[in-house]
């Protein structure tokens, strides 16, 4: 090769790479222009806006509430691009939100705990429906867990631990012993031991997805979103009811319903898990919509809501769990 075209060959490779850092040189200044754009936008943004964006980036960094990239990436747009239904309501010190299920197979006596309320249903011996709001601890309350169950002496069912001795089914928690610990110490968690909280539940269900659940909603729904509103309960099947050796109903299944409310906007997310179906892929297999469980359960859901919100709430089925 001549000295010529050695020069060319080497002028050529000086000039892409120039050329290489000038790009790189402008994605940089791009980026920088880009980020203090953002930073500028929310500067005037409202307060309330700024401390969400804060606490989910917060939440991620972290890491204490198991959020992934994945869902601060979610949590962010809905954040801005939220489907949320306006409302402006405050439950107050109250963990059910949107006022007490109204049931139309009769009078529910109410009973209310430290930490969750519920409504318990005398003639079956089992709870209806059971509120309870959880919320961002970092630093968990809970002792160890408690070693009896206790009879609720308020109710006229008067079910002890005994009732289930034997029967096969455990002895399954609506309130969350462990959600109600974390947030509201030993006494409230001790309360979740009451036989008004307990329904029959099969061991592989309580132990499966059911606590996959519990677990989600009490560490990684309570990190991301702050505070939720939970409502949870059994489902019997009326062509077939199935008993304890003591009498007491099976469930046929289970629902959940989550409340989210952010910047005076409202969401929920509704689940229902079969009680002997096998263990689910995923949480996505058990949505439905809040109007669904209505039907079933024969309870009128956050009736201190105006009618539009709660028409928007109940009919929506989200695609994805959150």
């Amino acid at each position: 090769m001549s000295k010529r075209n050695r020069r060319g060959k080497r002028s050529r490779q000086q000039g892409g790479a120039r050329r290489k850092w000038l790009w790189l040189g402008l994605a940089v200044l791009l980026g920088i222009l880009a980020a203090g754009a953002v930073w500028l936008w929310h500067c005037f943004e409202p307060a309330d806006r700024k401390a969400e964006v804060k606490h989910l980036w917060g939440n991620y960094i972290r890491r204490q509430n198991q959020a992934t990239f994945l869902e601060l990436a979610v949590d962010l747009w809905q954040l801005y691009r939220s489907d949320g239904v306006p409302c402006e309501y405050s439950p107050g010190d109250a963990p059910v939100y949107g006022g007490l299920p109204e049931s139309s197979a009769g009078t529910l006596r109410v009973l209310r705990n430290q930490a969750y309320w519920v409504g318990y249903d005398e003639r079956r011996r089992n709870p209806a429906w059971v509120a309870y709001r959880l919320f961002d601890s970092r630093d968990s309350l809970a002792g160890s867990r408690p070693l009896e169950f206790m009879t609720d002496l308020r109710t006229v069912a008067q079910v002890s631990s005994e009732h289930y001795t034997g029967s096969g089914f455990d002895r399954g928690h609506l309130a969350p012993n462990f959600g109600i610990g974390r947030c509201y110490g030993p006494e409230a968690q001790r309360e979740t031991f009451l036989m008004s909280n307990i329904v029959p539940q099969r061991h592989a269900l309580n132990a499966g997805d059911w606590k996959k659940l519990e677990l989600r909603e009490a560490i990684n729904y309570a990190g991301r979103f702050q505070e939720i509103w939970v409502i949870t309960g059994p489902v019997y099947n009326p062509e077939l009811i199935r008993e304890l050796p003591s009498g007491i109903p099976i469930p046929e299944s289970f629902y959940k319903i989550v409340v989210d409310e952010r910047c005076g906007r409202l969401r929920a997310i509704a689940f229902r898990f079969q009680h002997d179906a096998p263990t689910l892929p995923s949480l996505n297999q058990a949505l439905c919509t809040i109007d669904e469980l209505e039907a079933l359960t024969g309870l009128d859901f956050f009736p201190e809501l105006p009618t539009a919100v709660q028409e928007a709430l109940e009919r929506r089925r989200p695609t994805a769990a959150w």
